[in-house]
C-alpha cells in the first residue's frame, strides 16, 4: 500500500520523501531494535520535517510515532496537514490495537481506512474527518490481464496461510474435495502446501482464471478486504469473495463472484468457469480496479479531502 500511495502522489506531480520509521529505528539503535531506536526515530522525524518543510505528513501503520512528536510537529509547522491511512481490519475483540489511533485523532486532519460503515464512523472527531480507502492498484504492479489468456495452468488459486484459521482450512478442503476432478486448483501456503511469493506468485496469477479472496471476517466489516482483492482484480482474474463484506456495493455489479457459504461458492464457481462467463466479470472487475481504485486517482482524491 505504501509504495502505491507513493507512486500515486508522484504521478500527480508531488514530491514524496519516504520516512521508513521502523528501518530508521533499527539504524539508530546499536541493538538493531526498532523498539530501542524508537525515541531517536521520533527525533529524526522532527528534524526531517524541519529540513524538508512538507505540506503534508501522511502516516501509515505508525504506532511507534508518538503523539508528543505529532504535537511538536503541529507547533513547528502550523500550516502542515497531518493525515493517516490504515489498511487492517477493525475487529472489536482486538480494539486495544487501535487505541493509538484514537489517541492521535485530535492531531489529525484526516483519517482513511479500508473498512467502512459504523466501524469507520467510530473514529470521527471534531477536527478529523474520516473516509473509506480502497485497496489500491497500480499498472506497474498489477500488470496482467488474465481474462485475455487462452491457456491456463489453474482454474482457481488461493495464496495465504490457514494457520490459526480453521474456517479458511475448512473452505479450502471442501473446495478441493468437491472440484478437483473438474477444475485445476492451486493452493499455496495452506493445507500444508508451500507458499510462493514475488514474481513466482505473479506468474501463477497471470495463468489462472479465478482466485479466492478468503479475507478473515469474524464479524461484519463493510467493504473490508485484505489487499489480496486488488491483486486479484487488478491482474484480471475472477475474484471470489464472501458477500458479508458487501464489496459488490463498492465495486459495482458483475465485477466479482460473491457467495454466502461454501456450498454456494463451490456451485457458483464451477458453473461460471465452465460457461466462460467468468471472463466478462473478470474484465469488469479489472476495469473498475484500474479506474476507481487506481493509485493516481485515489491519491488525488485523498489530497482533495485533506486540503479541502
Amino acid at each position: 500500500m505504501d509504495q502505491k500511495i507513493h507512486l500515486g502522489f508522484c504521478e500527480n506531480g508531488h514530491y514524496v520523501y519516504p520516512f521508513p520509521v521502523h528501518d530508521i529505528s533499527r539504524q539508530l539503535s546499536w541493538t538493531n531494535s526498532k523498539r530501542f531506536g524508537s525515541k531517536q526515530a521520533n527525533q529524526s522525524l522532527i528534524a526531517t520535517c524541519k529540513r524538508i518543510q512538507p505540506d503534508l505528513l501522511l502516516l501509515g501503520h505508525s504506532q511507534s510515532i508518538q503523539s508528543s512528536t505529532l504535537e511538536t510537529l503541529k507547533q513547528n509547522h502550523p500550516e502542515m496537514k497531518i493525515a493517516m491511512w490504515f489498511c487492517d481490519w477493525f475487529y472489536s475483540q482486538r480494539a486495544f490495537k487501535y487505541e493509538f489511533i484514537f489517541e492521535r485523532l485530535e492531531l489529525l486532519d484526516a483519517f482513511f481506512a479500508t473498512t467502512a460503515g459504523s466501524k469507520l464512523d467510530a473514529f470521527k472527531s471534531k477536527n478529523c474527518q474520516v473516509h473509506f480507502l480502497p485497496n489500491l492498484t497500480h499498472p506497474a504492479v498489477e500488470k496482467y490481464r488474465a481474462f485475455e489468456q487462452e491457456t491456463f495452468d489453474y482454474d482457481v488459486v488461493f495464496f495465504g496461510t490457514d494457520r490459526k484459521d480453521p474456517e479458511r482450512r475448512e473452505t479450502l478442503t471442501k473446495l478441493e474435495e468437491s472440484l478437483r476432478e473438474h477444475l485445476r486448483i492451486g493452493i499455496f501456503g495452506s493445507l500444508g502446501r508451500e507458499a510462493v511469493y514475488g514474481a513466482q506468485k505473479e506468474q501463477i496469477l497471470s495463468q489462472s482464471k479465478a482466485a479466492l479472496n478468503l479475507t478473515r471476517l469474524p464479524e461484519e466489516m463493510p467493504w473490508y478486504s485484505s489487499d489480496r482483492i486488488a491483486n486479484i482484480m487488478g491482474n484480471g482474474l475472477l475474484a471470489c469473495t464472501r458477500s458479508i463484506a458487501n464489496l459488490e456495493e463498492y465495486y459495482g455489479p458483475n465485477t466479482l463472484l460473491t457467495y454466502r457459504d461454501d456450498h454456494e461458492l463451490i456451485s457458483s464457481l464451477e458453473n461460471i468457469l465452465k460457461s466462460e462467463k467468468w471472463r466478462e466479470t473478470a474484465r469488469n472487475g479489472w476495469e473498475v480496479a484500474h479506474t476507481k481504485t487506481n493509485a493516481k486517482t485515489v491519491t488525488k482524491t485523498l489530497l482533495n479531502i485533506i486540503f479541502s
